[in-house]
């Protein structure tokens, strides 16, 4: 059950994919909502939901619900009838809405071009200048910053502390979570919880609830085994008495005397017994209760294969290397790897970096340079490399023809798919499923990979997944080439040094 009212003011949004975030956004936005529903919605003002996939054969000016309008001021200025009324001729608006596409970076876009000749960056940002401009009492937006390079997301962040309104912003995006006004979580039950503050604040309310389940859950233990060593004794006792009433059976006592007093003290006992099993039964639940609660706030790291790698040895070699990325080219590249050696790749979208890493995968050819690879590489992209048509175990078998069928399904056990959950479609699980399937398939191998190329790994997990990933890189002793706009999981891995290419 869910209950929220919400006031001016940024709201962060956050759960575990699958929670019902875009549920909940569609349903308070009336494009959808669940079949069977209960209680009340009601909004204060005019709705809109950030369309972050338009129609392709729109124009710019279209995303702003302005074009008629747009027609009547251009129509007026040239001096030809307009459609509506002249007295309602907006003169500035050609003005207002170039000058909001210029705050959103796309001051060059013509406000009649076609959404198809933008990149999907552009297009977002164009969504995202209309979803601001004349902006409703009520905006929400669902993970917003996905696809945007580091220069659109600080615009983006941006507008949200501008606004006036209310608005509910579903997001994983850290950066942009610190700097909302409270943030409310779907819990794994259904239920809502409201955090005061920013992420920093909700961390450190996560970690004292964390702190307090594990002080519950080690009392919790005590208190079983407290119940059990009680049973116990209740059992030994119960023994030595039934001991003690045989010897005196065999003795000279009257027979009825003795299985009268033997009847009283069995029953005595027995109720002894019954009341010391449910007090161990309700002390086993409790502490299970509070497991239950402490693993559902409680990030479990993603484990790396396990690789000796010499700080010297040469992984891969990059020699003046020129890459075809759409209508232009990039390079010429040269750099080298070595060891556990940790780079960050940088630039805006559209600049080649994940041209750069399938290059270095061996998944495009140069058109003019070398690529040298010295050792095996994983290349993990935004589908963790497990993208495909058909069930989890064939999209793995098709990526991994060097393990077994039994391999995989032993590695993917080991992580939690076990049984028929192998047999659940690829395209229906989350990205931290899909991350999760592939780093165990990759270190399944006898001879893993010591070098990972990683490309926007958190753009489609959950922040429980985040930290994960976040926890198994810091530990893993290989080579890492990571192309990322997330600063906070660049932040928290550290030490890397970093390539940076110019924009295209």
């Amino acid at each position: 059950m869910i209950d929220l009212t919400l006031g001016p003011g940024v709201t962060g949004l956050v759960g575990r994919n699958g929670s019902g975030k875009s549920t909940l956004l569609q349903f308070i936005a009336g494009q959808a909502g669940p079949p069977r529903i209960s209680g009340a919605l009601a909004c204060s003002g005019p709705v809109r939901m950030l369309d972050q996939s338009p129609e392709v054969s729109q124009r710019v000016v279209d995303l702003f619900g302005r074009a008629a309008d747009l027609t009547d001021m251009r129509r007026a200025l040239a001096g030809q009838p307009t459609l509506g009324p002249f007295e309602a001729v907006d003169w500035t608006l050609e003005e207002r809405i170039t000058a909001q596409l210029t705050r959103f970076g796309l001051g060059q876009v013509p406000l009649d071009a076609p959404l198809r000749q933008l990149s999907g960056g552009q297009v977002l940002r164009a969504a995202q200048a209309a979803a601001f401009f004349e902006p409703p009492e009520i905006l929400l937006m669902d993970e917003p910053s996905n696809a945007l390079d580091a220069e659109a997301r600080q615009i983006l962040r941006a507008a949200l502390d501008g606004f006036q309104g209310i608005a509910l912003v579903a997001s994983h995006d850290r950066a942009l979570l610190e700097r909302v006004d409270q943030i409310a979580a779907l819990e794994p039950d259904g239920s809502m919880s409201l955090f005061g503050g920013g992420w920093s604040a909700f961390q450190a309310a996560r970690e004292a609830e964390r702190a307090r389940l594990s002080t519950q859950a080690d009392r919790a233990e005590r208190a079983v085994k407290h119940h059990r060593a009680q049973a116990q004794e209740a059992a030994a006792r119960q023994a030595r008495r039934a001991r003690q009433g045989k010897r005196l059976r065999d003795g000279s006592q009257s027979k009825m005397l003795l299985d009268k007093a033997k009847e009283g003290a069995e029953s005595a006992a027995g109720g002894r017994l019954r009341a010391t099993a449910r007090r161990d039964a309700a002390a086993e639940q409790a502490r299970l209760d509070v497991l239950a609660r402490l693993e559902r706030i409680t990030p479990v790291a993603m484990r790396f294969p396990e690789v000796d790698l010499p700080a010297n040895k040469l992984l891969i070699e990059l020699d003046e290397v020129v890459l075809s990325c759409g209508d232009h080219e990039i390079g010429p590249v040269s750099l080298s790897l070595r060891g556990p050696a940790r780079l960050h790749v940088t630039g805006p979208n559209g600049a080649g970096k994940s041209t750069l890493l399938r290059a270095m995968a061996g998944e495009i050819l140069p058109v003019s340079g070398q690529v040298k690879r010295f050792c095996r590489v994983a290349h993990l992209d935004q589908s963790g490399g497990l993208a495909g048509v058909g069930t989890l175990l064939d999209v793995a078998q098709a990526a991994h023809s060097e393990l077994s069928r039994a391999e995989i399904r032993e590695s993917l056990a080991r992580v939690g798919f076990r049984g028929e959950a192998v047999l659940k479609p690829a395209a229906s699980l989350s990205g931290g499923e899909r991350l999760r399937a592939a780093i165990a398939l990759v270190s399944a191998s006898t001879d893993p990979p010591p070098l990972l190329l990683l490309d926007e790994p958190t753009n489609h997990l959950d922040l429980e997944a985040i930290e994960a990933l976040e926890t198994g890189l810091s530990a893993w002793r290989g080579a890492v080439v990571l192309v990322s706009h997330d600063p906070y999981f660049c932040r928290n891995l550290g030490n890397f040094s970093e390539f940076s290419l110019p924009s295209a």
